[in-house]
């Protein structure tokens, strides 16, 4: 089940919000664990067993590493790190270690749902339990609402238990003000998502259809554009989502994007796409191999190894360590130059990384490396005319409508999009009611509407 989905807005959600409002503060914890649990087997099944294991098993870990003896407490803390990794390891990239061999037709695989997720979230709370800087909470069930909370349970943000902690021990009811923004926040993420992201979606797939012959160079193009603008409106809507329907409930997520795609350096690009993400791996990887604190060359490992390891997060494939091959070679390149802080040719450099951009989400989308060399070969010699009749056909008034409203987020100006937002909902802090539910209401039943209209399309994120 996804936030798009019929059965989401229609059955769920409503229940939810009828259920859980009217009973008191104390019971609407658990009535908020218990929706949270059902909506991951409604999604997955049998699944929940492995998300209920690394909870349980992440509490206990928890504590285990605060209150065990101080000389076996480094033992606990691995071991306990292991075991929360273990199910991550066992179904991610077990079935898949064959990969490495250019072998790269394999079996399609089933994930527990946001498996990458829900284990991130156990590992930084044992971490940051082992670190001093969380104290471990003794109350299970408050833990279970953190780690099950549907809003972020299975594509994030990917969220800290600090962040939150407050707010599920006291439980205040959200405000009014609060319930609109989040309404309006979860509309305006569902038109992102359906309106630009799945139309986007069908124009990319001419590109990357299995069936289709050699493109030349505009189909390339298109379908690299398309897809790049389908990841970001896709991505980025669920994480409007999810935020929204966190403030119905009284809990503040963290942003996770922020105008990424009007970046002029590789480093800012990643300071900007999937915030909470590349904070875990700062905070969680790089900074404990040494950051930049000890020199160049630490610093070029340290970031290697974390670029590395994000590129195996998204999958143990050739594509994806391609993917962040390529982006491991532009963040290392700004560095050794030191064109990550320099303010020159600021309006070139943005128009180049944009192209960049584009080209390399070629080999993310890719299911094959040589399918994803066969699409850059033709973006740079291919030769131009006309696309492909595929292609052309999948272009429709509605698909270039959303292709050119999504280019937008390539020249808004720095929060452009989140301002255009605050224009139609909110100024700031100061939250207009009337005009955020009349915004929220505009962009959800415009959302709901292109949900019911077009197929179903999970969030891309899913499969990670």
């Amino acid at each position: 089940m996804v936030f798009s989905s019929t059965a989401f807005l229609f059955v769920f959600l409503p229940l939810v919000l009828l259920l859980v409002y009217p009973l008191p503060r104390a019971w609407q914890n658990p009535a908020l664990l218990v929706a949270s649990v059902a909506f991951y087997i409604w999604g997955a099944g049998d699944d929940v067993v492995v998300i209920a294991s690394v909870a349980l098993v992440s509490w206990l870990a928890a504590l285990a590493v605060a209150y065990a003896p101080r000389w076996c407490r480094p033992l606990v803390f691995l071991v306990s790190c292991l075991v929360i990794l273990a199910p991550l390891l066992f179904f991610k990239y077990v079935p898949v270690l064959r990969q490495f061999a250019w072998d790269e037709h394999t079996a399609a695989r089933a994930l527990p749902l946001g498996i990458s997720f829900f284990t991130f979230h156990a590992l930084s709370y044992v971490i940051d339990v082992r670190r001093g800087t969380q104290r471990p909470d003794g109350r299970a069930d408050h833990y279970a609402l953190y780690l099950f909370l549907f809003p972020h349970q299975i594509a994030g943000p990917i969220v800290r238990y600090s962040e939150i902690r407050d707010e599920i021990a006291h439980r205040l009811r959200a405000r009014t003000e609060d319930v609109a923004y989040g309404l309006a926040r979860f509309g305006w993420g569902l038109a992102k998502k359906v309106m630009i992201g799945d139309v986007c979606g069908t124009v990319a797939g001419a590109l990357w259809n299995p069936g289709m012959a050699a493109p030349n160079a505009s189909t390339a193009w298109i379908g690299a554009l398309a897809y790049t603008l389908q990841i970001y409106f896709d991505f980025s809507g669920y994480s409007d989502m999810a935020i929204g329907l966190a403030r119905v409930f009284n809990f503040h997520f963290p942003e996770n994007f922020a105008g990424p795609y009007r970046s002029w350096s590789a480093t800012e690009f990643w300071r900007r796409w999937h915030m909470t993400l590349s904070r875990w791996f700062r905070d969680y990887v790089y900074i404990p191999l040494g950051g930049n604190r000890h020199g160049p060359e630490r610093e070029y490992f340290a970031l290697i190894t974390t670029f590395g390891l994000t590129s195996l997060w998204h999958g143990a494939t050739w594509p994806f360590l391609i993917w962040g091959g390529v982006w491991s070679a532009a963040l290392t390149f700004e560095r050794i130059t030191g064109l990550r802080r320099s303010p020159s040719l600021i309006r070139l450099r943005r128009a180049a990384m944009a192209v960049f951009i584009v080209f390399s989400w070629v080999p993310f989308r890719s299911a094959t490396a040589t399918q994803a060399w066969t699409i850059w070969k033709a973006m740079f010699t291919g030769g131009w005319g006309w696309p492909t009749t595929e292609m052309l056909v999948r272009l429709t008034p509605i698909a270039l409508l959303a292709m050119t409203v999504g280019a937008l987020s390539f020249v808004f100006p720095p929060g452009g999009e989140r301002r255009a937002f605050d224009w139609l909902a909110l100024r700031g802090e100061d939250i207009k009611v009337p005009r955020t539910l009349v915004a929220g209401a505009v962009a959800g039943a415009l959302g709901v509407c292109f949900a019911l209209w077009g197929s179903f399309s999970p969030f891309l994120y899913f499969q990670f």
